[in-house]
């Protein structure tokens, strides 16, 4: 509820030759805690108890509720606003239960009975949910929006970066501490240069957007990113800490050029009027996506894994992480080419 919200808000403030700039650094704490996390989270591991992972969330939202009682301005509730009901209970089903289909379709196979049931649930939970959804005068999700073929254009190619780049970010630590045999603070503390690029690109990506519009600047940042993923693809046992920390740099640069510039292309892309719609699709929905990458990816390391007869061996090991490193690859590679055929929305 609170990202949707912030970023229609945002971006409906924003002067429009500035949004790019200014939902850049918006989207720098949304990009730069999954990033550090890991390196928090290690040194509690290491040193504190792995409990303080969740309880450390506490006083953060503790200060975020009184800051938003103080600062946010106050509105009317519409008395013509309508919980979709229909909705809320098909959406948990259906996205539920393809997440669970696909991560059991990678462990157990496909022709596994859980599987299918739990695949034929979430597919025909999702197809009474979008009937439903359109034929709804307040929709939870407004998905009347795909009709526009650059914000359809847009958001698929945001959904295929999430992926690729949140697959990836939870391919990095597990590697350095399973084959490198790093610790978890050590892992976490070699992602810094990633967040340290992801920082600049954000920053320098916001304002070439508002210059040059959304393709150069998402080209170069997938570019990036696909030059990082393709480097990966290739790591052995033998492969030094210094190639592993320049691919999560430029990981980090592409990211930074990304992920909120097309973000932005998205609102940008949709009609005016459905700003404030417009963004629980793109939050949520691209929360769901990247759940789905990242457990397709989890689901082909733990097949690759297993397939390794001797578990102690680091260069098998070690190749099972390579070999899974082409999802993401594959699907920045897809990004790429999408990323061509971006266009500035004709009503900006």
């Amino acid at each position: 509820m609170v990202a949707p919200i912030g970023i229609a808000m945002a971006f409906q403030i924003s002067p429009p030759d500035k949004r790019g700039s200014i939902m850049g650094i918006l989207g720098l704490p949304m990009l730069l805690a999954p990033i550090l996390g890991p390196v928090l989270s290690g040194w509690l591991i290491e040193y504190v108890n792995w409990h303080w992972i969740f309880l450390i969330n506490l006083p953060v939202g503790i200060v975020a509720f009184f800051m938003g009682k103080k600062y946010l301005p106050s509105a009317k509730a519409s008395a013509k606003v309508k919980l979709d009901v229909v909705g809320a209970i098909l959406a948990p089903i259906a996205f539920a239960s393809l997440v669970y289909a696909v991560h059991e379709g990678g462990n157990n196979g496909w022709s596994d009975f859980s599987t299918m049931i739990t695949l034929a649930i979430g597919i025909t939970a999702l197809l009474v949910f979008i009937r439903v959804e359109l034929r709804q005068k307040q929709p939870l999700l407004e998905l009347r929006t795909f009709r526009s073929v650059e914000f359809t254009r847009s958001i698929i190619l945001a959904w295929v970066n999430m992926m690729a780049l949140f697959g990836s970010i939870l391919l990095f630590p597990l590697y350095l501490q399973q084959v490198k045999g790093l610790s978890p603070l050590d892992a976490g503390l070699l992602v810094i240069p990633q967040a340290i690029m992801s920082s600049i690109g954000i920053n320098v990506g916001g304002r070439l957007f508002d210059k040059f519009g959304p393709r150069p600047v998402v080209f170069m940042g997938i570019l990036s990113t696909v030059c990082s993923l393709f480097a990966m693809t290739q790591i052995s046992v033998d492969t030094s800490t210094l190639v592993i920390t320049i691919c999560l740099a430029f990981l980090g640069l592409g990211q930074g050029l990304t992920m909120m510039q097309i973000n932005t292309h998205v609102l940008k892309s949709a009609p005016k009027d459905l700003v404030s719609r417009v963004t629980p699709i793109t939050t949520s929905a691209q929360q769901i996506v990247a759940s789905f990458g990242i457990t397709i990816i989890t689901a082909y390391l733990s097949h690759q894994i297993t397939a390794v007869q001797d578990i102690h061996n680091l260069s098998a090991l070690s190749k099972a992480f390579s070999h899974t490193f082409y999802i993401p690859f594959g699907l920045a590679v897809i990004g790429l080419v999408l990323s061509l055929f971006l266009h500035k929305p004709k009503h900006e």
